[in-house]
């Protein structure tokens, strides 16, 4: 009596990316995956509440080892970090400060009446001339 054999079952992906990794030397635990470009600076899909292109897009995902994500995320900055300007963490924080500038200049925009005029700024302090002296002098009597 010949038993058939079952289908095979699919490799889950789980088991692909392990046996992937063993290949090139690696295991899941020196890897991260990251988004790129990050998710806070994606802007989002009105329709569906994702972001675009999508959170989970495979194409938008690379697997770096965790000294490269570290770089990608923070930046440079040396060995005293002194700035975040080159990383994720940079980008996202200047997003967010030219975010509130153009809401509150967008603000002013819908508050200010046609035709008005926006308030004078503070005016910029001149500095004052030299005083001519309306005296005659002794010298020019003579």
């Amino acid at each position: 009596m010949s038993k058939t054999r079952p289908p095979r079952k699919a490799i889950p992906d789980r088991v692909k990316l392990t046996a992937a990794l063993r290949r090139f030397g690696l295991t899941t635990a020196d890897v991260q995956f990251d988004h790129n470009p990050a998710l806070a600076l994606r802007p989002i899909n009105e329709l569906t509440g994702d972001t675009i292109p999508p959170a989970n897009d495979p194409a938008y995902i690379d697997m770096l080892l965790i000294h490269e994500h570290k770089l990608k995320t923070f930046g440079r900055g040396g060995e005293k970090r002194i700035t975040t300007a080159d990383g994720d963490i940079g980008k996202i924080a200047k997003m967010r400060r030219v975010n509130a500038k153009e809401e509150a200049f967008r603000k002013t925009l819908l508050t200010k009446q046609t035709g008005e005029l926006a308030p004078k700024k503070s005016k910029w302090p001149s500095r004052p001339f030299r005083q001519k002296n309306t005296t005659p002098s002794k010298d020019a009597k003579e």
